[in-house]
This record gives C-alpha cells, sequence and structure tokens, in this order.
C-alpha cells in the first residue's frame, strides 16, 4: 500500500484525527476516548520525579484528586514517513505531545519506544493505522503502568494535581460539546431534525431547537407564566406519585442560551416575585418611597433549638436591602432609632425600640386577631408562626388576652375623669374625688368646698356622708382647719385614684 493510499483510508475513517499530510510528514492529533466513565485519580508527586522517572509508584498515604472522565486530551504526533516506508523502513516520531502536559516527559519518550516496536520490517499494510487505534482506545494505559491494579481506575502522575484537573475538566466539556454539535437531533415540538449546534440540550436529558424554544418561552415570560418556562416533555420532572401537570423549570444557564437579555431579565424579577410570594416570612419595606420585599433572615445554625431564636428580641429586626432600612417585623417601627435631647449640662438620649422593648399592642394586635380568628391547625395559623415565629406569636397572644382583661376590668371599675379622662376607681367613701375634682354619681366637675358646704343654701350638693359622719367631728376639734385638710388628714382612705 501506498503512502497515499493509506494516509487516504486513515483519514476516511478518522478524518478528525488526521490534521495534515505534506511531503512525506504526517501529523495526528489522537484524543484517548475510554469509551465510558471510568475513575481517575490524580497523585502528587515530587517535581524531579515527574521530570525524571517513568515507573510511579501510588504511595497508599498520599491523597488523590478524584473525577470521572470519559476522554483524556489527545496526544499528538509529528510522524516523518521515509521513501521506503511501510515494507523496509519504519516511520520516524519527529515529536511527540500530550495536550495539557497529562503524562511526564519519560512516559512520552517509553510512549514512543512502544510504537516503534509495533513496526516490522516487510509488512506493506502500514502501520498508522494501528498506532492511532493503540492510543485512541487507551490501551497504551496498561503498558506504561497508569492502570491501577483492579484495572478499572487511571492513576495519573502530577506535581499540581488541582493544575491539572481543571483542563482535563475543561476538555472532557468542549469534546461533549463538539460532539453534540455535530449530531443530528429530532425536536418533539416541531417534529424536525436539526443539528446540533441548532438545539439546545437540557439538563434533564431533552434535546429541542431554539427556534422552537425561542417561541415558546418567550411567550410564557411575556404572558408572566415564570413556571411554564422549562422542558416542554409533557413527563420531565413528573413522579409516578404527582398528579400535577407542571414542568420541570429551566436553570438560568438555560434561559440564557435561548432570551434575549430583556427576556432572561424579567423572567429573573419574575421569578424572584414568585419566590417572594410563597415566602411566609416576607414583609414589604414600610418606607413608602421603598416597599421592597423583606424576607426574614436565616437563623443562626449555632443554636440547637430553634425557640431560642424565636424568644430573642433580635428575631424581629429586619433590614431592607434596598434602602437599608432596619424595623421591627411586628409592628415596622423603627428599629433603635435615637432620640436626642439637649437639656443643659445633660444630654439625654432615648432608644426608641429595639430587642429589648415590647411593640406597642394596637399595632400588632390586628395580625394576633387574624390568628385567633383562624381555626386552630390552619394554613392560616401556619403562615402567621412561619412569619413572626410561634413562641412570639403565643407570648403576644397571652398580653392581648390580659390586655383584654385589663379593658374589661377599667370599664366596670372605673370612672372617666370628666376633665382630663384619666380613669379612677372607687374603692371606699364619699363621692367626691378631691385630686380630680369630680362627683362620682354625677360626673360632673364642681368647686372644691361647695360639695361640703353647699351652694347657694341648696341642700342637694351637700355631702351626706360628710354631714352624717364627719361634720360633727370638725366642729368639735377641727374649726379652725379647711375642710380638704382635715379629709385627708383625718381619712386618707375615703378615696384612691387609680
Amino acid at each position: 500500500m501506498s503512502l497515499d493510499d493509506e494516509w487516504s483510508v486513515l483519514e476516511s475513517i478518522h478524518p478528525t484525527i488526521c490534521i495534515s499530510y505534506d511531503d512525506g510528514i504526517a501529523t495526528l492529533l489522537v484524543p484517548v476516548e475510554l469509551g465510558k466513565d471510568t475513575p481517575v485519580f490524580i497523585f502528587s508527586v515530587p517535581h524531579d520525579t515527574y521530570l525524571s522517572s517513568n515507573q510511579f509508584i501510588v504511595p497508599p498515604d498520599v491523597p488523590a484528586l478524584h473525577t470521572s472522565l470519559s476522554i483524556l486530551p489527545p496526544l499528538r504526533l509529528r510522524i516523518a514517513l521515509p521513501p521506503l516506508y511501510p515494507s523496509q523502513a519504519p516511520p520516524i516520531i519527529q515529536s511527540l505531545q500530550a495536550n495539557s502536559a497529562w503524562l511526564p516527559p519519560c512516559i512520552l519518550t517509553l510512549v514512543e519506544e512502544r510504537l516503534i516496536a509495533m513496526w516490522s520490517p516487510g509488512d506493506d499494510s502500514g502501520i498508522l493505522y494501528t498506532w492511532v487505534e493503540w492510543i485512541r482506545t487507551g490501551n497504551f494505559l496498561s503498558d506504561i503502568g497508569f492502570l491501577a491494579d483492579d484495572l478499572l481506575s487511571i492513576q495519573i502522575p502530577h506535581p499540581s494535581p488541582q493544575i491539572l484537573l481543571t483542563p482535563l475538566l475543561a476538555y472532557l466539556s468542549a469534546f461533549k460539546s463538539d460532539e453534540f454539535a455535530h449530531a443530528s437531533y429530532l425536536c418533539a415540538i416541531c417534529l424536525s431534525e436539526r443539528k446540533g449546534v441548532y438545539c439546545l440540550a437540557l439538563s434533564c436529558g431533552h434535546v429541542f431547537c431554539k427556534s422552537c424554544l425561542i417561541d415558546m418561552w418567550g411567550l410564557h415570560v411575556k404572558e408572566g407564566q415564570v413556571s411554564h418556562v422549562g422542558c416542554p416533555e409533557p413527563n420531565c420532572g413528573k413522579t409516578d406519585t404527582e398528579n400535577t401537570d407542571g414542568l420541570r423549570e429551566a436553570t438560568e444557564d438555560e434561559v440564557s442560551a435561548v432570551l434575549s437579555e430583556t427576556e432572561l431579565s424579567r423572567w429573573n424579577w419574575l421569578r424572584k416575585k414568585r419566590d417572594l410570594e410563597r415566602d411566609p416570612t416576607m414583609i414589604h419595606c414600610p418606607m413608602e418611597y421603598c416597599q421592597e420585599p423583606v424576607t426574614k433572615p436565616q437563623p443562626d445554625t449555632s443554636k440547637t433549638n430553634v425557640s431560642d431564636e424565636d424568644e430573642s428580641g433580635w428575631a424581629r429586626l429586619r433590614t431592607c436591602t434596598a434602602c437599608s432600612y432596619s424595623f421591627c417585623a411586628f409592628c415596622r417601627r423603627t428599629w433603635y432609632a435615637l432620640s436626642v435631647r439637649h437639656a443643659p449640662p445633660l444630654l439625654i438620649v432615648v432608644f426608641r425600640h429595639g430587642p429589648h422593648t415590647s411593640c406597642p399592642l394596637p399595632l400588632t394586635s390586628k395580625f394576633i386577631l387574624d390568628y385567633l380568628s383562624a381555626p386552630p391547625n390552619s394554613s392560616e395559623r401556619l403562615t402567621i408562626n412561619q412569619r413572626y415565629g410561634r413562641a412570639n406569636i403565643l407570648r403576644l397572644v397571652k398580653q392581648h388576652e390580659e390586655e383584654q382583661e385589663n379593658r374589661k376590668w377599667m370599664q366596670s371599675s372605673t370612672m372617666a375623669c370628666p376633665g382630663c379622662e384619666v380613669r379612677v376607681e372607687k374603692s371606699i367613701g364619699c363621692n367626691h374625688v378631691r385630686a380630680v375634682l369630680f362627683h362620682w354619681q354625677r360626673n360632673t366637675i364642681f368647686a372644691l368646698g361647695n360639695h361640703f358646704q353647699g351652694t347657694n343654701n341648696r341642700t342637694d350638693d351637700l355631702c351626706q356622708m360628710w354631714n352624717s359622719l364627719l361634720l360633727p367631728l370638725w366642729y368639735k376639734d377641727h374649726r379652725t382647719e379647711s375642710i380638704s385638710a382635715f379629709l385627708y388628714a383625718s381619712h386618707p382612705l375615703f378615696f384612691q385614684i387609680v
């Protein structure tokens, strides 16, 4: 077989491997195809050993990086074919290199020796195809000692395993992309067969042409149906126990490969909006010009009990990421707002609201009433518990019930002053309350002294209790004192103010 015929046959079988042939010089780029995902261990060796040795023994205590690869970077051969080749003269290997330098120099020399040893004089069929298959199928790895004892994994020595791992994974990704681009696939939407370069392979394994995905996903994004931007395969993402018709949603990398930047931005906004609406802990920033959604911070993982976080006053703190406004999640008041008042020679600083202050009940009663009106174990109560914390809700419910009892007692046992509306409790004694100047039964304000001495000789203003009990005592021993001084000095328990 002539040189030209051998090259033509090899090029027809492996067109991507045969790079060039000119004036008896052939260039081959042979990848190492492992056929399936094979465990690959990259162990560290000293730099001097890496350059000078062609035998490597993996110590049992040396850590190694582990990955799975189905292909290794190619070997580049530059071969000179003399005129007497193939029957009387062997080919001359001018250079042998491993892309990404994943083979040590002495191992490459060993590979050259094994290649030359394969040629035998008198064979007119040529040796190039044998060389290519020996390298391409990975059979040479066992001859150079790179296969492990179990013959199921590959061991590669290198001074810096982490540095070598990156190009190995990059080559694997590029090889799969190139392989996908040259293959043909049937689109299940338009039922047409397209080259992979015009298609998109989703992470679930289904393949569709980009033009169909542009129309489908673009329409869903325009209509706000972000949950429908996913794999069009009907049963994709569903388990046997699911009865919903939801799709497996697409990832951001998949959407960015199909939609425009404007559509991608809207898709991200719609997805964020949906996730926030699903989050029961989400509340809006109380600043009118902001209104940005604010979620509950993640609990401290160092705490062994979640209720410890709920009991802390800091659990109420929220900080808006848009305007940096810090506020209380319950009452929406400013968190730790400072009130500074200068009263020479003092500067008075007051903390308005923080972890050690309670929220005013009128500001928290709305969601507490919603909680109490909802049935036990209902979704409404579950949502409120998730938003504010169950321990906080129970504490606020207790405060609310105590406040309601206090209000009932105030309505039944006290009376508002007609002047200042302060609630006053009468425990015993005269209906006249000196401190607030009003008559208990009539609830009217009057002048001091008229109650005890009468007004314009009217008897209806006279205090009957004063006339019957205290007036004789006053006339007898204390006529020089004022009536009010006598009352407060002799009988202070007649009146009580609350």
